[in-house]
């Protein structure tokens, strides 16, 4: 008996294709994309690094309506080392309108813990009898 051997069939030659060869970056383009890449990491440690625009969110630790003309607030706001943290208080009713508002300042204390907050008492005076009270917002000065 005769063997008879088959070659692989060759689709490239028998459609037409050609391999591409494997194109390199030019050196300015590697240039360009070097430097884009350290531009976009000095974007991302300024955004990451940069000191801190609004407080830390201050947080509610418990009220009590004493009656329709006081409500007691305590409040827990986060001290800056460098900047004065300026807070509002307010009192609502049960329709989430304003009844008693006030303003508390915590000044800059180098010595402070930025992660632990300060706790602040207040008696808020209401023109009504309030549902709840709460910090509402803080900003530094």
């Amino acid at each position: 008996m005769t063997e008879v051997t088959v070659a692989e069939p060759l689709h490239d030659d028998r459609y037409g294709r050609t391999r591409k060869p494997k194109r390199n970056l030019s050196r300015r383009a590697k240039i360009i994309a070097a430097a884009v890449v350290v531009v976009a990491i000095a974007v991302i440690a300024f955004v990451s690094f940069r000191p801190q625009t609004e407080p830390t969110t201050p947080r509610t630790l418990d009220y009590l309506v004493v009656d329709s003309s006081t409500t007691q607030v305590s409040v827990g706001i986060f001290p800056d080392q460098e900047r004065d943290v300026h807070c509002t208080v307010q009192a609502t009713n049960e329709n989430e309108a304003v009844v008693g508002f006030t303003e508390v300042t915590v000044p800059a204390d180098p010595d402070a813990d930025p992660n632990s907050p300060r706790q602040i008492d207040l008696d808020l005076a209401t023109t009504q009898l309030a549902a709840s009270g709460h910090v509402d917002s803080c900003w530094f000065e």
